[in-house]
């Protein structure tokens, strides 16, 4: 990957050990908007199926639910993280901010990454996950891993949370969303400058909306299906290149089969 290319990283830094019981709030990391310029849209609009990846106490990324106790991301969201470290929030539009009280955290019990997962050229970067206690509720729903194709007459949604601006003294994170138009690969390789694999998907506004830091494994949406899986953009905010998103359809037997293996 090209140096000039800005990855839609977790948080790339290690978290200092502490007692798992200890819930003081660490200090804030640095993060940037995750869907730049996006509107907000409430969980429930979206179908509900949205959660908030958490390690310890800081937001790292986005997932989708598949079912009660599994759930689609990015792998890269793991890459040198405990998995001890990690909880999941659903059902919720604004960030979740109560660490500091004694709630029960439904934490992770396992996870699968797609065996083609390179970290370097970013291919497979999927995850499959396990929480300990099932999330149903009104507020909750499910996404269907997708069966579609998608062609550039399509228009898709994706959604994650993040900050209004490009600090962290901006409102309150909350869910975002932006619609875009997939884009055609032969497009995508001349207005990035480089061939792509076959399992990725390209889609952009060429408006100012992209993802951007921390958007990590948010989904990309068609027809109540998540279709792909936010990766990389080119720069926050550019109005150029499309974004890069992971193809679920390119790796449904991977997923379907990971959450077979881990059970309900």
């Amino acid at each position: 990957m090209q140096a000039s290319w800005a990855i839609v990283p977790p948080l790339l830094l290690l978290i200092s050990a502490r007692k798992a019981e200890e819930l003081a709030e660490e200090p804030p990391p640095r993060i940037q908007p995750r869907i730049f310029n996006g509107r907000e849209i409430s969980n429930g609009a979206l179908g509900g199926m949205g959660i908030q990846i958490f390690n310890r106490t800081h937001l790292l990324c986005t997932g989708t639910l598949l079912t009660p106790r599994h759930f689609l991301t990015a792998a890269h969201c793991f890459d040198g993280m405990k998995l001890s470290d990690f909880h999941v929030i659903g059902g919720m539009t604004k960030e979740f901010n109560g660490h500091q009280t004694n709630f029960k955290r439904n934490r992770l019990v396992a996870v699968r990454i797609s065996p083609d997962f390179e970290r370097d050229s970013f291919i497979g970067d999927v995850a499959v996950a396990k929480i300990q206690y099932p999330l149903r509720s009104k507020y909750i729903g499910y996404a269907a891993v997708c069966k579609s194709p998608l062609f550039t007459s399509d228009t898709v949604t994706v959604a994650g949370w993040g900050y209004n601006g490009g600090n962290r003294d901006g409102s309150r994170n909350t869910l975002r969303y932006m619609k875009v138009r997939i884009v055609e690969r032969s497009v995508c390789e001349r207005q990035l400058g480089r061939s792509l694999p076959p399992n990725i998907i390209c889609a952009g506004g060429y408006d100012g909306r992209t993802l951007c830091y921390g958007d990590s494994g948010g989904p990309l949406l068609f027809r109540h299906q998540v279709c792909g899986i936010s990766t990389w953009t080119f720069k926050c905010g550019n109005s150029d290149k499309p974004d890069i998103y992971m193809s679920v359809r390119y790796y449904a037997k991977f997923i379907i089969k990971a959450v077979g293996e881990m059970g309900k």
